[in-house]
């Protein structure tokens, strides 16, 4: 009677090996893209970092320069001056 009123959930079906075996391969391969990612992604820090210095370093340059040439231009007027 209770078979009736309540019928039993069908068994599930065991997946195929062949199912099992195309995932595992999927999820071997998307963990090779995370890890090529990651290292990709590591590099590119890497650079922006180095860059970064780079831009900080030229702009340090780049006022001594102005500074240097603003003394320098001082200096030839007052010699040409005096």
């Amino acid at each position: 009677m209770w078979n009736k009123i309540f019928k039993p959930k069908p068994k599930k079906e065991e997946p195929d090996m062949a199912t099992t075996t195309t995932n595992d391969k999927a999820i071997d391969d998307l963990k090779g893209t995370i890890n090529k990612q990651d290292t990709q992604i590591s590099d590119l820090l890497m650079r922006m970092s180095r860059m970064s210095d780079e831009l900080h370093m030229l702009k340090n340059e780049l006022n001594r320069f102005k500074s240097d040439v603003a003394n320098d231009i001082k200096y030839l007027t007052e010699r040409v001056g005096s």
